[in-house]
């Protein structure tokens, strides 16, 4: 496919920092409730393998993981920036793969 490569990686990160983003609700939703293990996303070295393989269908394919932390509770100013940085790593993603979409499109439409 036209442009695979291209738009794997903003892809699987848009979906990597979507689902940080859903734990991130969940951990703050659950703040108050006692002995709650906080949970995060992992970024996997498979992933940065896939990545580094430049494997449009291998990137794809990475399969993130849920990882419980070893001491319950959690510190909702830390989850609120985390929130931040991930809406922000998300959105930089995404004007990454608008960027792709646009250049293919352009070099599909010239004459």
């Amino acid at each position: 496919m036209i442009g695979d490569n291209d738009l794997a990686v903003p892809e699987k990160m848009m979906d990597f920092y979507a689902a940080q983003q859903r734990i991130t609700a969940h951990n703050t939703a659950n703040a108050g409730v006692k002995d709650f293990h906080k949970l995060h996303v992992s970024f996997s070295a498979e992933l940065r393998e896939a990545i580094e393989s430049g494997d449009a269908e291998r990137i794809r394919n990475v399969a993130f993981h849920v990882e419980k932390a070893g001491q319950p509770g959690v510190d909702t100013e830390s989850e609120a920036a985390g929130g931040a940085k991930n809406e922000l790593n998300f959105n930089a993603f995404a004007e990454i793969a608008a960027y792709r979409l646009r250049m293919l499109r352009a070099a599909v439409t010239s004459k």
